[in-house]
């Protein structure tokens, strides 16, 4: 089941709606909302005052099972092997609760084992189905199921996820889950169309639409989650989010749009530079065309190198994509290099082909996609040797 338009627009909007005037609110809702059950009894009181005689008595491990697990979370974001040690004393002290299996699989996602953390959360939610109902862990699970295949799962928990995400604590964790939730999104299109198109009847005979409408829904959700994440503050994830919406609204057939977004990314980043001042700042500026150019080169090869470090792409061949769009204003040689890689590896056998192939041409023509550059001659930017893919590059880490 695939949301509206209207009611997916309506989702997005009402963290800003519900929570205005909150402020810090939001971040102390979300806190609370990781606390085990069994130990917010305690949390009224302050610490130093202890566990009352009741408490001793009915559950005489429960302060240091409590203290466990609050050093556990608090050493996740820091020494993640010592938050799964804390949580394995924890199940130890009180076994058969909840929240030890939610650190153990939140641990086991930040030491890189996607296998484990899903395991660990199943435990979990059999346990306490509410046990990952806080945006941390929300997330923590989606990226678990998204990475061991289950991408319906994720997607379910992304949805859940995304008109809470003012409920985490930085900008740019806000703009990952929006990119991650539009990536996955665009992966699940591209299975929907691929399933469509596989099961189509011959030539002349009446074609389901139910494939196509599945893959557009997929797409155009990616497409809000992405404007979305545009239209909030800039975070270090912008031109990753400017990126991903151009690659969505250029496989949703909308180039216009897509050439759009690349054109104001262009224009950002060569207003973000320093000018001089006065006549000297515009003598500079009329004799520095040339060297802004390669200025711009550098910047954005620098931008497509980072891109291969990035980890919430859901197909790990769109790394590519997104190279060649980043690159396509300034750099068409390498953008031409990075379009021809991605249709040489599985992007070419994949349902945008069609569309990696369109923006290829069109830069080999000269026009369209950032192609009315000319390419550089190879002697003037040996940044776009040393930028060239390597067979396989874009794979996820």
């Amino acid at each position: 089941m695939h949301l509206g338009p209207l009611l997916l627009t309506a989702l997005l909007v009402l963290p800003l709606a519900a929570h205005a005037g909150q402020g810090g609110d939001l971040v102390a809702a979300a806190a609370a909302a990781g606390r085990p059950p069994e130990c917010s009894a305690r949390s009224g009181r302050a610490i130093a005052r202890g566990p009352t005689v009741w408490e001793r008595a009915r559950a005489p491990e429960l302060p240091r099972y409590c203290d466990l697990l609050a050093r556990g979370q608090a050493q996740l974001g820091g020494d993640a092997e010592a938050a799964r040690a804390s949580a394995r004393l924890a199940d130890q002290l009180l076994p058969g609760h909840a929240a030890p299996q939610v650190l153990l699989a939140r641990a086991a996602l930040a030491l890189g084992s996607p296998e484990d953390a899903a395991r660990a959360f199943e435990r979990a939610r059999s346990v306490d189905p509410r046990s990952v109902e806080d945006p941390q862990t929300m997330h923590d699970l989606a990226r678990s199921l998204a990475r061991t295949g289950k991408r319906g799962e994720a997607i379910a928990i992304y949805r859940a996820l995304v008109p809470r995400i003012d409920l985490l604590g930085t900008a740019d964790q806000r703009a990952l889950v929006l990119l991650e939730a539009a990536h996955l999104s665009m992966a699940t299109a591209g299975a929907a169309s691929v399933a469509d198109a596989s099961a189509r009847p011959p030539a002349g005979a009446h074609r389901d639409a139910h494939g196509e409408a599945a893959a557009r829904g997929d797409l155009d959700e990616a497409i809000a989650y992405l404007r979305e994440a545009r239209l909030r503050a800039q975070t270090q994830l912008a031109r990753d989010v400017t990126l991903s919406l151009a690659l969505a609204l250029d496989r949703s057939g909308d180039k216009a749009q897509a050439d759009a977004a690349l054109e104001g990314d262009a224009t950002a980043l060569e207003a973000a530079r320093p000018r001089g001042e006065g006549a000297r700042g515009r003598a500079d500026d009329r004799s520095a065309g040339a060297a802004a150019r390669e200025r711009t080169a550098d910047d954005l090869a620098s931008a497509s190198a980072r891109l291969r470090t990035v980890e919430y792409l859901a197909v790990p061949e769109d790394r590519l994509a997104l190279e060649a769009l980043a690159l396509e204003r300034a750099m068409t040689a390498a953008a031409i290099a990075r379009w021809e890689a991605y249709l040489a590896g599985a992007g070419g056998q994949g349902p945008w082909a069609p569309a990696a192939r369109a923006r290829l041409d069109a830069l080999r023509r000269g026009a369209g996609g950032g192609g009315n550059r000319p390419a550089r001659a190879a002697g003037r930017a040996p940044q776009e040797r040393s930028a060239a893919p390597r067979p396989g590059a874009g794979g996820a880490r």
